[in-house]
């Protein structure tokens, strides 16, 4: 990895961004690791001069990273929305695991006020020229707007943006499951204040998958862009060079929240129909709402000597227990990412999906396995002899599992991904400067000259 080059020392004319990352704390997972990934990585290169703009409460996590040695942080504080909203939306939700289109849809003001206050605490600079463009990173979905991309002349710049998939029509129950109640009304955003204008004045849009591709209006003309949202740290989540040879039995393992379009239920039952399954091991990482029903199904069906819960563990014990088992087992109904597919990947293990979402745009057939979506009995059948086969087949899966590491050394490190974003960078400021230069009169009628 390049090393990282501190904020006062950088080439002579880097590019001066102002980094929107409202969720952006290294002590946190999913979108606020995300953010701050790709912001840390951003920092760290010598042709970038990176201004981080993100919410006051990422003070305390950020402070335990060298961000701002690498970056200017600027610091918004809008509690005074984002707290009663907060709150208002986990009521709703019934807590924070389930509910995540209400929780996507409240969030609403509590952004559009993030973005009021930035634009009231950097307006001057952004109006004497201070940077050269704004890339909002987070939110990630394609459904956030921003008010402050119709107020500057700055080009702007938003994503990955992923989100926009659909709930499988093979699984009908799992809205309901998943107390996803606003899903009927989930078109409604398009009427929202701000959403026309914001993308009718972004520069560009990078998205990290198809299904958000489709999302965005039809009536956006600005650059596109595909980068998946996701990467791996490789000084916290070393990449491997050899797959993981059994130590005894061979050993599935399976990491992420436990609600029910994770898709656990699909494994265990798949292992309670074979024999063979039932000699191997599968070690499950993560916890929620679903756990006791899971760990119920195990003791009732007599799979307690195969299926070992973990709990929650941190990043370092993740990939521990990664490195040692054979095969990554994900059966995810509507993921729109998969960060915990990379790092299985970073692991050398070879990855059993289903081919919808992120996922099957992250898994391809050298690094993997992709069922189709099916429904629920079709899919167990399916996954049941998907594992059997790869249990019986170390070689196949050293293959996968080594091309799968190498992948990720490519192509999804964090690094890797800030090169990409730079080139994005740069593209989308000569096609500015492009359009600015067909926009200007002839020199001989512009101010100051006279035919």
């Amino acid at each position: 990895a390049a090393r990282p080059v501190p904020f006062m020392t950088r080439m002579a004319n880097p590019i001066r961004v102002l980094l929107i990352a409202e969720a952006c704390n290294p002590t946190w997972t999913s979108v606020p690791l995300v953010g701050y990934n790709l912001a840390r990585a951003l920092a760290g290169r010598s042709d970038l001069r990176i201004s981080v703009v993100t919410h006051v409460r990422n003070r305390a996590g950020i402070n335990t990273s060298d961000l701002q040695r690498l970056a200017e942080v600027i610091y918004i504080d809008n509690e005074f929305v984002a707290r009663p909203v907060y709150q208002l939306a986990r009521l709703i939700r019934g807590g924070d695991q389930l509910g995540w289109t209400i929780d996507t849809a409240m969030a609403w003001p509590s952004y559009v006020a993030f973005e009021h206050l930035l634009r009231a605490k950097l307006g001057r600079r952004l109006e004497r020229g201070e940077f050269d463009l704004i890339h909002r990173v987070t939110p990630l979905s394609p459904t956030a707007v921003s008010p402050l991309a119709g107020k500057t002349n700055i080009p702007m710049i938003a994503g990955p943006l992923n989100g926009g998939l659909r709930w499988p029509k093979e699984f009908p129950e799992l809205i309901r499951r998943e107390r996803e109640w606003l899903v009927p009304l989930r078109n409604a955003y398009r009427l929202l204040p701000y959403h026309r204008s914001t993308y009718r004045h972004l520069a560009a849009v990078i998205t990290a998958s198809r299904a958000t591709a489709a999302e965005i209006p039809r009536d956006f003309h600005g650059l596109r862009f595909h980068l998946p949202e996701n990467g791996v740290d490789p000084a916290r989540f070393p990449i491997s060079d050899r797959w993981p040879e059994p130590a005894g039995r061979f050993r599935f393992v399976t990491a992420g929240r436990l609600v029910p379009y994770k898709g656990l239920s699909l494994t265990l039952e798949a292992i309670r129909r074979s024999p063979a399954l039932q000699r191997c091991e599968l070690a499950v990482i993560g916890d929620g709402p679903d756990r006791p029903a899971h760990e119920r199904f195990v003791l009732e069906h007599g799979l307690g000597e195969c299926v070992k819960f973990l709990g929650q563990r941190p990043q370092a014990e993740l990939a521990a227990e990664m490195r040692r088992s054979q095969v990554f087992v994900f059966p995810s109904l509507r993921e729109f990412g998969g960060g915990v597919i990379l790092e299985a990947m970073a692991c050398a293990l070879p990855c059993l999906i289903v081919d919808y979402g992120g996922p099957g745009e992250l898994v391809s057939e050298s690094t993997g396995v992709k069922l189709p979506m099916r429904p629920r009995e079709d899919l167990i059948g399916l996954l049941r002899t998907a594992m059997e086969r790869m249990a019986a087949d170390p070689d196949g899966c050293r293959r996968m599992g080594e091309a799968a590491a190498a992948e990720v050394r490519r192509d999804h490190t964090w690094d890797a991904k800030a090169a990409k974003v730079a080139g994005i960078y740069r593209k989308v400021l000569r096609s500015d400067r492009a359009d600015r230069r067909s926009e200007s009169p002839p020199a001989s009628t512009r101010a100051g000259h006279f035919a």
